[in-house]
């Protein structure tokens, strides 16, 4: 196996490990809120708070990386998390568990900033979108795993044993990484990081977020956030201006905004955010809709719930494979197509829609489309954002993809049960409130058709390191 792929194997063992630890903790809920005595409000934390840290932290570690070597930061990363998850291990209290989860987001921000970004260094043109699609199926095959492998752990180990399987995945990381990724090219003279920006663009995104999502748990039970929402907006407007204003004055901002000038990069990540914006709709409600209405076992919906990332699996990797050869427009066109056409059939606006008198048939169908417009967007997409950069600015746009995606995902949660619960209450009906829910958010994936099609023919960037590369040379598609 050549060294590319070697480099793949250890960026494959972070995203593995990250996206597996995110997975199993969801199904141990249940079991920490019996063993430490509180109620769901307050050990969401556990999930919530790891969350935010790797979303605020995305940007700073890319930019970190572009300035002292993405090798350092991401085997420094595998490291954190490493010793993370000994320390959920450990964790004898609600309040210990919260801490050391901030420690593992700390790790996984700074492996997720630098993951597609030392892929697209490694890889030559045309094998990039393959390499992507191979780590679009290792999410999916983490995601995949989680919940049987936590279900299996809990019951013959106890829930310690969820973060312990990380301790020896991320050994061999830190091994895999050591021994294949390259040194960087770390510039002699470098110009000071840019602290006020980082701060900036923090409290940027946890106002942004609050907007969506006004968190109502805290560990103490009481309401941690009595100003309204339309106080945090403000806050979200007045923070992201001087954020702008900052990183358009820093010698070395963390957000190069010469990149918004770059149709291709921008129109694409926003075209990521409002897809995985609705994406997250489904997979907020659609557990609820399987053992509230369906009357399914946690185990039996859980079965039901593999069947999207089962689907990413599957068509992540071709999906890759096809954008090295066709580009990667049409194909992030066809994801956003059938998942908007997915939601639109769930919502019962094309078709009778899911009720609790639907077939398991029919929900897996429902389910499999969205995991199939996932994955023929996701891999090609990603390509065409990474591609359309230069070298010397991969950490950043690495970072703010992961960003954006977590951004979609969180954001998408925020307005998915906030409008589901607001009609159910109106309503008293369950069905009507998910569909209606899946309406809106076939809504907004309707923006990530236009701007699938708003990017240029390809808008690849000839880095390079491709000079050496014979297939280059046809870098515009």
């Amino acid at each position: 196996m050549t060294k590319k792929w070697w480099i793949l194997a250890s960026v494959a063992c972070g995203t593995f490990m990250a996206t597996l630890d995110s997975s199993i903790v969801n199904i141990a809920l249940p079991t920490l809120t019996k063993d430490f005595g509180v109620d769901i409000y307050q050990v969401k934390w556990v999930v919530v708070v790891y969350l935010l840290v790797i979303t605020c932290l995305l940007l700073p570690f890319g930019r970190l990386s572009d300035q002292y070597g993405r090798k350092r930061v991401f085997q420094l990363g595998f490291l954190i998390f490493t010793i993370g998850s000994g320390l959920c291990g450990l964790s004898s209290s609600l309040g210990a568990l919260v801490a050391a989860r901030i420690v593992q987001g700390l790790g996984v921000s700074m492996l997720m900033a630098n993951g597609p970004a030392i892929i697209t260094a490694a890889f030559p043109f045309r094998e990039r979108g393959a390499a992507l699609g191979t780590l679009a199926m290792v999410v999916s095959t983490g995601l995949l795993s989680g919940p049987s492998v936590g279900g299996f752990l809990i019951s013959h180990f106890s829930w310690p044993s969820i973060f312990w399987i990380n301790i020896p995945i991320g050994i061999a990381g830190i091994g895999l990484a050591h021994r294949f990724l390259s040194k960087d090219r770390i510039p002699v003279q470098k110009p000071p990081f840019d602290w006020i920006g980082a701060f900036l663009q923090i409290i940027f995104l946890l106002c942004f977020i609050v907007v969506f999502d006004p968190p109502n748990i805290s560990i103490s039970g009481n309401l941690p956030l009595p100003a309204p929402r339309w106080i945090m907006a403000a806050l979200t407007v007045i923070f992201g201006a001087a954020f702008l204003k900052v990183e358009a004055d820093a010698k070395a901002p963390i957000f190069d905004l010469s990149l918004l000038k770059n149709t291709t990069f921008w129109s694409a990540n926003l075209a990521g955010l409002l897809m995985f914006v609705g994406f997250s709709a489904v997979f907020v409600l659609m557990p609820f809709f399987l053992e509230e209405m369906m009357k399914f076992a946690p185990q039996q919906a859980g079965l039901y719930m593999t069947a999207i990332p089962a689907t990413i699996f599957v068509v992540a990797p071709i999906s890759g494979r096809l954008s090295d050869r066709i580009g990667s427009r049409w194909l992030a066109f066809a994801g956003a197509l059938i998942g908007v056409l997915g939601l639109f059939l769930m919502s019962g606006i094309l078709g009778e829609g899911l009720s609790d008198s639907s077939s398991g048939i029919a929900i897996i169908l429902g389910l499999a489309s969205m995991g199939l417009a996932t994955g023929l967007f996701q891999s090609p997409n990603n390509n065409a954002i990474m591609c359309s950069v230069p070298s010397e600015k991969l950490g950043v746009a690495s970072a703010l993809l992961a960003t954006v995606r977590n951004l979609g995902l969180v954001t998408g949660t925020g307005l998915a049960t906030s409008l589901f619960t607001w009609r159910r209450e109106v309503t008293g009906d369950f069905i009507s409130a998910m569909q209606l829910t899946y309406f809106i958010a076939g809504i907004l994936m309707t923006g990530a058709i236009v701007f699938s099609l708003w990017r240029r023919g390809g808008g690849h960037h000839p880095h390079p390191e491709d000079a050496a590369d014979p297939t280059a040379s046809g870098a515009a598609r």
